[in-house]
């Protein structure tokens, strides 16, 4: 199955990934990149992992990597395929961020 990621996701993916190699450099970012692709597969494999964040959105979720949450959903257009909404730092106010607004991007 692929790993679909929303406009915004990809966009907090380059923030995450440019973040990363200018504060601790390359290799570092090539380790947590792969923390985060296993983390995608873990969510492609079994959509149902992580903890619910319903107050958010419809059977939305997240799975935490790291310092990051990934905040995924199955959507229906896709039959129920999940789609990584957003990547997001722990530290981030949650009920402020935009999930659902770019999802004709996928």
């Amino acid at each position: 199955m692929t790993v679909r990621l929303s406009r915004r996701a990809r966009k907090d993916l380059d923030d995450i990934r440019n973040y990363t190699i200018d504060r601790w450099g390359r290799d570092q970012w090539l380790k947590y990149y792969r923390d985060l692709a296993s983390s995608f597969e873990r969510i492609t494999n079994d959509p149902l992992i992580g903890r619910s964040r319903e107050l958010f959105g419809d059977n939305m979720r997240s799975l935490p990597c790291g310092k990051h949450l990934i905040f995924f959903a199955p959507i229906e257009a896709l039959n129920g395929a999940p789609v990584i909404l957003r990547i997001v730092h722990q530290s981030r106010y949650l009920p402020a961020l935009s999930y659902y607004d770019d999802l004709d991007s996928i």
